[in-house]
C-alpha cells in the first residue's frame, strides 16, 4: 500500500491549511481539492459497512458506480449549467447545482475510470434482467447486479485494492513517494480507512471550538444560526471521541491549530515524525495568517458568547487536556 496520510476534522478546523503545508515536501503527492469517494455517501466506506441483501446489494453498488462516475467527468452542460447557478445562486440555498459539480477526477487521476470499471467488475458477479418493486424508475431494460455476500475481510482487500490502484498510479505519474489528502470528516472514519489502506496516517486538526463555531455560520454547508452551529460541533467532536477511543495507537496525531501558528517548525517536525516522512525547510513557507484566531470574540454578541460557550462547555474542557 502507498504511504497515505489521511488529514480530517470537523471543517473550518484547518485541514487545508495542514494538507496545503505537506503538500509542499518535495516527495507529496496531492490534489487541489477532496476528491471525495471515500467518505461520502454512497462512497467505499458506506458500501463496505452496509449490511447485506440481494436487493440492497444491487442498489449500493449502482450508487458507488453512479457516485464514482458523477466524480470522474461532467459533462459540458451540467459544467455549463452549474456555472451559471453559481453565479445566480453563490451559497446554492435557493437551488442546487448538479451533485458534485466541477468535480472531474479524470483529469487528476490516471485511470481513474479504468480502476472504477475493474472495481465494478469485482464487485459484481453477473447481472440480469428483471425488475422489483424498489428499482429504478423508469429505467429500460433494467438489470439487478448480483453482489455474492463479503466477508468484511474480504470486501477491505476488494476496495483497498481500487485505492491502492488510484494513488499507485497517481504516485508513478507525479514520481512522489506518499499521498496527501484532506476529506474534512476523515477522522469519523478512521477505522474504516485503516482498514481499508493499512499503514495509513490520521492526522487529526482541531482548533478552538468558538472559532469553528463563527466560521461555519458563513459557510453555504453549514448552519449559518450559532446556536446550531455549536451543536453541529458538539455532536461531531462528541462522537469523535468515541471513534478515537478505538483507533490502534500510533494510527493517528492530533495537532492544534493554534500551537501551528505559533511553533510551526516544532509542531511540523512531530507531525513529520508520526507520519514517517523527513521533515523539509519548504514546509515553513505557507502563511499562517488565515488562522483568524480568536475571531470569535469580534463576531459573537453578548448573548451568542453565553449560549455557544453553554453549548460547548464539555467539549471545550476535553479539548484543552
Amino acid at each position: 500500500m502507498p504511504k497515505m496520510i489521511f488529514v480530517g476534522g470537523t471543517g473550518r478546523s484547518g485541514t487545508s491549511i495542514v494538507k496545503e503545508i505537506l503538500a509542499t515536501h518535495p516527495n507529496a503527492a496531492s490534489l487541489p481539492f477532496e476528491y471525495r469517494f471515500i467518505i461520502d455517501p454512497d462512497g467505499l466506506v458506506d458500501f463496505y459497512t452496509a449490511a447485506w441483501s440481494p436487493y440492497l446489494a444491487d442498489r449500493k453498488v449502482k450508487r458507488l458506480e453512479r457516485l464514482l462516475h458523477n466524480l470522474a467527468h461532467e459533462p459540458w452542460r451540467h459544467r455549463l449549467l452549474g456555472r451559471l447557478l453559481r453565479w445566480w445562486n453563490r451559497d446554492g440555498k435557493i437551488l442546487s447545482p448538479r451533485s458534485y459539480h466541477g468535480w472531474e477526477l479524470n483529469r487528476h487521476l490516471p485511470n481513474f475510470e479504468r480502476h472504477v470499471q475493474e472495481l465494478i467488475n469485482r464487485l459484481v458477479e453477473f447481472s440480469f434482467p428483471a425488475c422489483w418493486v424498489g428499482t429504478e424508475s423508469y429505467q429500460r431494460f433494467p438489470q439487478v447486479y448480483h453482489v455474492a455476500p463479503k466477508s468484511r475481510q474480504e470486501l477491505a482487500q476488494t476496495l483497498g485494492s481500487f485505492i491502492q490502484n488510484v494513488v499507485d498510479d497517481l504516485l508513478q505519474q507525479t514520481g512522489k513517494r506518499f499521498f496527501v489528502e484532506d476529506n474534512t470528516w476523515n477522522i469519523f472514519f478512521a477505522r474504516e480507512i485503516l482498514e481499508l489502506a493499512p499503514g495509513a496516517k490520521i492526522i487529526h486538526v482541531y482548533r478552538d471550538p468558538r472559532d469553528v463555531v463563527a466560521s461555519f455560520s458563513h459557510q453555504r454547508w453549514s448552519p449559518a444560526d450559532k446556536e446550531q452551529a455549536a451543536h453541529w460541533y458538539r455532536d461531531m467532536m462528541l462522537h469523535w471521541f468515541d471513534v478515537r477511543a478505538s483507533l490502534p495507537a500510533g494510527s493517528y496525531y492530533e495537532l492544534q491549530l493554534e500551537e501551528l501558528v505559533a511553533y510551526p517548525q516544532a509542531i511540523l517536525q512531530e507531525t513529520c515524525e508520526f507520519a514517517g516522512i523527513s521533515f523539509e525547510n519548504e514546509m515553513l513557507q505557507t502563511d499562517l495568517s488565515r488562522s483568524h484566531s480568536g475571531r470569535w470574540k469580534q463576531e459573537f454578541s453578548d448573548e451568542e458568547k453565553e449560549t455557544v460557550q453553554s453549548i460547548l462547555a464539555d467539549v471545550i474542557r476535553l479539548v484543552a487536556q
